[in-house]
C-alpha cells in the first residue's frame, strides 16, 4: 500500500476557481478489497455527477482508521476545489466520531490558512463541508429495497449451498485451529486518532522490522488494534505480557523500542507512558 493515493481525477489548479471536490470517508477495513471498493465507488461517483454537468475536481477515498489515506491527507489532495464535501458512506454512524472528525477538518483548515497571507484569507476560504451521514440518508431505504428485489430475481447460483457429505467445512483449513507459540503480542494502534497521526502509514514499517529480524520474527505476534484512549500520545504501541504503553512512535523510535524490549528486556524509558519499567525475561 503506497503512503498516499492520488485523486481520482484532477484538473490544472487555475481552472479550480468553481470547483468542486468529494471525499469519500469510511471506516478501514480488515481486508485489502476494502480499499479497491471504495476505489471503485469513486469512480461510479464522479461518473455519475460528470455526466449531470457537475464541475468536479476529484473524487477521493479515505479512511477514518486502519487504513491510508487518511482525512488529512485527503484533505491535502483535494486542497485546489474551492468547495470540499466530506461524505461519510459508514454506518453506523457514531456521533462522538463525527464531532472528533469535525475538530479534525477544524485543525486542517487552521493550519493551511497559516500558509496563507492572513490578507488574503477570507477571500481564499474554502466551503467544508460534512454531509449528513449514511444511515441518515431519505433514499437509502429505496436503494436497499431495490437491492432486496435484484437478489430474489437472482437465479439459485447466489443462494448459500447446502453441506453435504463428509467436508469438514468448519475446520478448513486446519491451521486456523492452532494457537501461535509467540511470546510477546504487540497492539498497534490503528483508531481514528491514531491513523490521523500517521499509524497506518508506519505499520508496513513495523512489520517490516519484525519479519527482517529473526529474534523478534520468532517471539512477536503483531495485531492492529481500534482505539486505545490515550490518543494525545499516539501513535500507540501496547506490548503485552509486560503492559508497557510507548507513545508517540515514528519510523526512528518504533525498531530500537521494540527490539530493546523483546530482545533486551529493557524498557524505553522516555517513551513508556504506561507500565512497569522493569521487565521479568521471557524464557526463550
Amino acid at each position: 500500500m503506497t503512503a498516499t493515493t492520488p485523486p481520482l481525477s484532477t484538473s490544472a489548479a487555475a481552472d479550480c476557481v468553481a470547483s468542486l471536490a468529494i471525499i469519500l470517508l469510511s471506516r478501514g477495513a480488515g481486508y485489502a478489497s476494502g480499499d479497491s471498493e471504495l476505489r471503485e465507488l469513486a469512480q461510479h461517483l464522479h461518473a455519475t455527477l460528470a455526466t449531470q454537468g457537475q464541475p468536479i475536481l476529484c473524487v477521493q477515498p479515505a479512511f477514518v482508521d486502519r487504513f491510508q489515506p487518511a482525512l488529512p491527507e485527503a484533505l491535502d489532495l483535494c486542497a485546489a476545489a474551492q468547495t470540499i464535501v466530506i461524505l461519510p458512506v459508514m454506518v453506523p454512524d457514531e456521533p462522538s466520531l463525527r464531532r472528533w472528525l469535525h475538530k479534525l477538518i477544524m485543525r486542517w483548515r487552521a493550519g493551511r490558512t497559516s500558509l496563507i497571507d492572513r490578507a488574503d484569507s477570507d477571500q481564499h476560504r474554502q466551503r467544508l463541508i460534512f454531509a449528513a451521514p449514511l444511515v441518515q440518508t431519505p433514499q437509502l431505504a429505496d436503494v436497499l429495497a431495490a437491492t432486496v428485489q435484484d437478489a430474489l430475481a437472482q437465479p439459485h447460483t447466489q443462494d448459500v449451498p447446502a453441506v453435504v457429505g463428509d467436508d469438514d467445512w468448519e475446520h478448513d483449513p486446519k491451521g486456523w485451529s492452532i494457537v501461535p507459540e509467540h511470546q510477546h503480542h504487540v497492539l498497534w494502534c490503528t483508531g481514528p486518532r491514531c491513523a490521523a497521526k500517521g499509524a497506518v502509514q508506519l505499520w508496513p514499517h513495523l512489520a517490516r522490522t519484525v519479519r527482517e529480524n529473526p529474534g523478534l520474527k520468532k517471539k512477536v505476534m503483531l495485531l492492529q488494534t481500534s482505539c486505545q484512549y490515550p490518543c494525545n500520545h499516539g501513535p500507540l504501541m501496547i506490548v503485552y505480557p509486560g503492559g508497557q504503553w510507548y507513545g508517540p512512535m515514528d519510523s526512528n523510535n518504533m525498531a530500537p523500542v521494540l527490539t530493546q524490549h523483546v530482545l533486551h528486556d529493557q524498557v524505553s524509558e522516555d517513551l513508556c507512558i504506561q507500565g512497569p519499567l522493569t521487565l521479568v525475561r521471557q524464557s526463550s
